[in-house]
């Protein structure tokens, strides 16, 4: 059973889309962080402009298994790979 726990985006990131990379970078006191920036594939592009409202790992499940046509299980490893990593860099903030 998926966890209820929400996720939203971290204000103190950007996220922009630079020709046909997506990237976001941190900031800190209104300052950009050059030097860690860190450019999202597509699918991660997809949940940060998915996580524009706070969503539950099975809403983004939801969402991505509409969006993107693979296998059920690679998609779900994926989703859950960016979640943790998005986390621990302090990106999304659990809610």
């Amino acid at each position: 059973m998926l966890s209820e726990t929400r996720y939203e985006r971290n204000p103190d990131f950007i996220y922009r889309k630079i020709v046909d990379e997506s990237v976001l970078v941190p900031i800190h006191h209104d300052v950009a962080d050059m030097d860690c920036i860190y450019t999202l594939n597509g699918m991660g592009a997809f949940l940060w402009e998915r996580l524009a409202q706070p969503a539950t790992q099975a809403e983004l499940e939801a969402a991505v298994l509409v969006e993107y046509d693979a296998d059920l299980e690679v998609l779900v490893t994926d989703l859950e790979k960016f979640l943790v990593e998005m986390t621990t860099i302090g990106a999304l903030r659990k809610g």
